[in-house]
C-alpha cells in the first residue's frame, strides 16, 4: 500500500476488512506527507495495526520535517530488494494519491526492477505491465 496525504484512505479501510474477514496475507505501507506532527493521518491506527502484527511494515516519508526533503519514490528505492522480493513473492501493490505520486512511484518501481531485479528497461516495463493486468498493481490518482 503506497499513499500520500489523504490518499492512505483507503488504505486504512482496506487493512480493517482484511482483519475483520480473516484475511491472511502480509501488509506494508509506504506513507509519505509533508509533516509529521499534523499530517501522519491515522497516525495511532498504524502504530496499533504494526504492534499486533496486521501490518508488517511501516515506512514513512515526512518531506519538510528536515532540509533534505523525503519522499515516497526514495523509500522504494531504498527498500529496492525488499520491495522486489515482495513482488517476487505475490505481492499486490495498490498506489493512491496524487498523480505527480503516481508518476514518481512507476519510475521508482522501474527503478528496483532494474536494480534489485536485474531487469532491461523494456523487461521492468514489461513486468510492470503484466502486474498492471494480473491486477496485482492498481493506481488511484487523482
Amino acid at each position: 500500500m503506497i499513499g500520500a496525504g489523504t490518499g492512505i484512505a483507503p488504505f486504512r479501510g482496506f487493512l480493517q476488512e482484511r482483519t475483520a474477514v480473516g484475511a491472511s496475507g502480509r501488509h506494508w505501507l509506504l506513507f509519505g506527507a509533508r509533516h509529521f506532527r499534523s499530517e501522519f493521518l491515522y497516525q495511532l491506527e498504524w502504530q496499533q495495526a504494526l504492534r499486533d502484527g496486521r501490518l508488517r511494515r511501516l515506512d514513512l516519508a515526512f518531506s519538510r520535517d528536515q532540509a533534505e526533503r523525503i519522499h515516497i519514490d526514495q523509500r522504494l528505492r531504498e527498500n529496492a530488494h525488499d520491495v522486489y522480493a515482495w513482488l517476487e513473492n505475490g505481492a499486490h501493490l495498490y498506489v493512491c494519491g496524487s498523480v505527480a505520486l503516481g508518476k514518481s512511484v512507476h519510475a521508482a518501481l522501474r527503478d528496483v526492477l532494474i536494480r534489485a531485479g536485474g531487469r532491461s528497461d523494456s523487461a521492468a516495463d514489461e513486468y510492470l505491465k503484466q502486474l498492471q493486468q494480473a491486477g496485482r498493481y492498481a493506481r488511484d490518482v487523482y
